[in-house]
């Protein structure tokens, strides 16, 4: 016996109503579950298919599909950092490095001719992530909705994509090393080149990674993604 097209569609409806919302991962469940039903019915063919799916769901454990989704999500979460990585190494290579050394100087004698101590300049660095953060969070809600409106099927690893990821943290990271490098007391006019060196080109090597996360990447979605999903053509 073979699950038939019918019961399939049963089985992608089942994975929905257990919180599997991403249509890759919805496909490759549908397909362990229709072939452990299928080997079930090797052994018992008088099962019914509604007995072989919990059968084959009671294998999951007692939190079913969490787990799946939790590995598929760090899994794809450590290809989009490596996705990250692969562009920020172009900015150290010709003729974008020339860039970052331009903008990296820029910052260093801009924040050289502050004049004020460096509490200013945390306050307002806290300030330009805190507006960051929020247009994030409506820009992904907004995408997110548009996603429900259009009928679009959903791929994790798009929605990683255009929700920028880990883009929260890697926002934050300037704020952890500004806090750690330099004293909050320190004027930037009187503050070792070094350090106040090294902080610049964070920060703009942390600026370049979100304008990677949001212009770039995403420019390239439909590449990676298709490298990703071979049926993604197919199916969208």
């Amino acid at each position: 016996m073979k699950v038939n097209a019918i019961q399939i569609e049963q089985l992608f409806q089942f994975t929905r109503k257990h919180y599997v919302e991403w249509y890759d991962l919805q496909s490759e469940l549908v397909d362990h579950l229709a072939n452990g039903i299928e080997r079930q019915w090797l052994v018992d063919p008088e099962l019914s298919f509604d007995d072989a799916l919990q059968k084959e769901f009671k294998k999951f454990g007692v939190f079913g599909f969490m787990e799946v989704v939790e590995e598929r999500q760090k899994s794809l979460g450590k290809k989009y950092s490596k996705l990250i990585l692969k562009h920020v190494l172009e900015f150290f290579k010709l003729p974008k490095i020339l860039m970052l050394v331009l903008l990296s100087v820029t910052v260093f004698y801009v924040l050289r001719l502050v004049d004020g101590s460096s509490d200013i300049f945390y306050g307002v660095l806290i300030a330009i992530f805190a507006a960051y953060f929020v247009l994030l969070v409506i820009s992904s809600y907004r995408k997110k909705k548009k996603a429900l409106l259009s009928n679009e099927k959903s791929w994790l690893f798009k929605e990683i994509i255009l929700n920028y990821g880990a883009g929260l943290g890697i926002g934050l990271l300037p704020l952890y090393l500004f806090n750690i490098l330099i004293p909050k007391s320190l004027n930037f006019q009187t503050m070792n080149i070094w350090v106040l060196g090294s902080f610049s080109f964070i920060l703009v090597l942390m600026f370049i990674m979100i304008y990677i996360m949001h212009v770039e990447i995403p420019q390239k979605a439909e590449e990676y993604l298709e490298e990703t999903y071979p049926e993604y053509k197919l199916v969208d």
